[in-house]
């Protein structure tokens, strides 16, 4: 099963991917983040996250990452900080007649396939966990 979750960069909207799934731990069925290595999930804590991101984002932090693509720099931007995501969705709505005009989506693979090919420096997180706020890179 698929969450997305709304951020808001500026005057950009983006859709969080993240892949979840049931899971039994000691008898009690609960929604888990699929392949992530602390597959604790929490929607509200996920929705703080997302509210802390927004407040501290500048587009000065994102071209740390990236200085010529504004989608690439944004979609590291938000990576750096939810490392659980399974994707980044781009949906541009037309002020025309209020539709959604044009669709982005780049998976947590092309990231780090990017990442790697253009040697960007991210931050190094191992100890990230949805529920501990100290563990967050804002």
């Amino acid at each position: 099963m698929y969450i997305e979750k709304r951020i808001k960069l500026n005057n950009n909207f983006y859709y969080i991917i993240v892949d979840v799934e049931y899971k039994k731990d000691n008898g009690i069925l609960s929604l888990r983040i699929k392949n992530y290595k602390d597959d604790y999930w929490d929607d509200g804590d996920c929705s703080i996250l997302i509210e802390q991101i927004e407040k501290n984002y500048t587009s000065e932090k994102a071209k740390t990452y990236d200085n010529y693509i504004s989608f690439m720099a944004d979609c590291l931007y938000i990576y750096d900080r939810i490392p659980f995501l399974s994707g980044i969705k781009d949906v541009y709505i037309s002020s025309k007649d209020n539709l959604p005009y044009s669709k982005s989506y780049i998976s947590k693979d092309e990231i780090e396939k990017y990442v790697k090919d253009n040697n960007v420096t991210m931050t190094t997180n191992t100890n990230f966990k949805l529920f501990d706020s100290y563990t967050w890179n804002l």
